[in-house]
């Protein structure tokens, strides 16, 4: 994987996905208008339509004019029209002037083409304009190169890190991403979510059906994580019976050593005959050992609990893998899934409700 890259990533996902083109185009990289601007090129060089002869027939040749006139004017209209069309594609915003000098350019070919039936006028100048249009180098609007090179940046850095993730995934070698179910990625990962809700150029359906689908894969790993933790189960249980571990939860012997001094003090007690001593300790180690067993029936109930709702996800996280769930019908049952918003915060349902007014 050492030739990976996330541009060559990203790039071959624009060849399969044509809907990232306009995210490409924004960052100057739009390779298919070159062969846009080509092929109007040579429309706009193509032979007219030949003039016809005249017969001597007054209103026939009339006729015969105005047909030949028309078809002209069609003939040059076409690739203008196409020059129209490469104008309403999405592209460096900061090329809109060199875009309106171009429109002005084709009304006034058009109108020579009216006003002048059946003369060739010159398209030097609007292929000027096209090529500068394209290559973003009119001399009299200029483009600061630092804008497109921020935007491939980000494009690089915010779109493509669900593609850094999936790569670093695949090899187990690989520490570039933390692991999902740490909370080191849930962190980065809603650092990028953010950038990508400021950042509008780049929104598109399939950079958020990335991040979305990250965010489920970093919310099953949790839950997974969570259904055989027993000290993070325990610790999320309202009512638990006081012990050393209760108090000292970073000290993991706690309950050892408490149980076993309280076992050493009692015996002293009986030794020493101090029978109201020993037999409270020994009354409260008999209640504890109780309250411990009924701890863990509750962990044990809690983990299956954990375990159905993981499964519940995971299922979720495949149909939405394959298309079969929309992202406002996810947002739904994302919200029964995760109740106490532990594993889904409002940054992943800003991300799932972006697209919803789109057709």
């Amino acid at each position: 994987m050492a030739d990976w890259s996330i541009w060559q990533a990203l790039e071959e996902w624009r060849n399969k996905r044509h809907e990232l083109d306009p995210v490409f185009a924004r960052a100057g990289v739009a390779p298919e208008l070159d062969s846009v601007v080509n092929r109007i090129g040579l429309d706009l060089r193509r032979e007219p339509p030949t003039r016809p002869l005249l017969t001597g027939d007054k209103q026939r040749d009339e006729e015969e004019i105005g047909r030949y006139n028309e078809a002209y004017y069609r003939h040059y209209d076409e690739p203008l029209d196409k020059i129209d069309g490469l104008l309403r594609r999405s592209w460096v915003p900061e090329a809109g002037p060199i875009a309106d000098l171009i429109r002005q350019e084709v009304a006034r070919l058009r109108g020579l083409l009216r006003e002048q039936p059946g003369t060739h006028p010159s398209f030097d100048d609007v292929d000027k304009l096209l090529q500068h249009y394209l290559h973003l180098d009119h001399p009299e609007i200029m483009i600061n190169p630092d804008v497109l090179n921020e935007r491939r940046r980000l494009l690089m850095d915010v779109a493509g890190y669900p593609l850094q993730v999936q790569n670093a995934l695949k090899d187990p070698y690989n520490d570039s991403v933390p692991p999902l179910s740490s909370s080191s990625f849930r962190d980065q990962l809603h650092e990028k979510m953010a950038q990508y809700l400021a950042t509008h150029w780049l929104h598109s359906k399939v950079i958020t059906h990335w991040y979305i689908s990250l965010a489920l894969d970093g919310a099953l790993a949790r839950k997974k994580r969570d259904a055989t933790d027993d000290t993070r189960i325990a610790s999320m249980m309202k009512r638990r019976w006081p012990s050393l571990s209760v108090m000292v939860p970073q000290f993991e012997q706690a309950d050892q050593i408490w149980y076993l001094l309280m076992t050493l003090i009692a015996i002293a007690s009986l030794f020493f005959e101090l029978w109201w001593v020993a037999g409270g300790l020994i009354f409260w180690l008999y209640l504890s050992v109780g309250g411990h067993q009924r701890e863990r029936k509750e962990i044990e109930a809690r983990r299956n609990q954990l375990a159905a709702r993981a499964s519940s996800m995971k299922m979720t996280r495949d149909r939405f893998a394959h298309n079969q769930i929309s992202l406002e019908r996810l947002s739904f049952q994302l919200r029964q899934l995760d109740e106490q918003g532990e594993y889904f915060d409002d940054t992943v349902f800003a991300l799932l409700g972006l697209h919803q007014h789109e057709a």
